[in-house]
């Protein structure tokens, strides 16, 4: 039987898990930034492409529109990952405060196996089940109304 190390601080979690969790939690912030530069040089790139079309009196105006939309759909993915990359130091300084695995809307403890899936995971999965739950009833509530 394997002996369970004691929790640190007033986390759910051993140091060992704890390490484990914040490397995970590296990992996840190292691979969004690198997407955030993959985007960002993407973008770059299609507004060089979009200078030249609009200085350009010979292209059509479909293409510029359809530039504009991958850009916005560029800056959309940015945004994305810089949210998760600020979840991710969120769940950093969580485990060094000792309260790692906690979530935010009930007190109650994050499943070990979400925080393997989704380490800066801010919600129990029943937290996020109650939320939709409210939202279903608010929306019969509108469409009734």
């Amino acid at each position: 039987m394997e002996q369970q190390k004691a929790p640190v601080n007033n986390s759910l979690f051993s140091k060992e898990e704890l390490q484990h969790f914040k490397e995970l939690l590296q990992d996840e912030k190292e691979d969004a930034q690198d997407k955030i530069d993959n985007f960002q040089e993407r973008l770059d790139e299609l507004e060089n492409k979009l200078d030249d079309t609009t200085s350009s009196s010979a292209h059509h105006q479909g293409n510029i529109a359809s530039s504009e939309e991958e850009r916005e759909k560029y800056y959309a993915m940015i945004e994305k990952q810089k949210e998760k990359i600020a979840d991710i130091k969120l769940s950093l300084d969580k485990i060094e405060a000792g309260n790692y695995g906690i979530c935010n809307v009930t007190g109650d403890p994050i499943k070990k196996e979400r925080l393997e899936v989704k380490p800066y995971a801010k919600y129990s999965v029943d937290a996020i089940k109650e939320a939709n739950n409210l939202e279903s009833k608010s929306m019969s509530v509108k469409d009734t109304a």
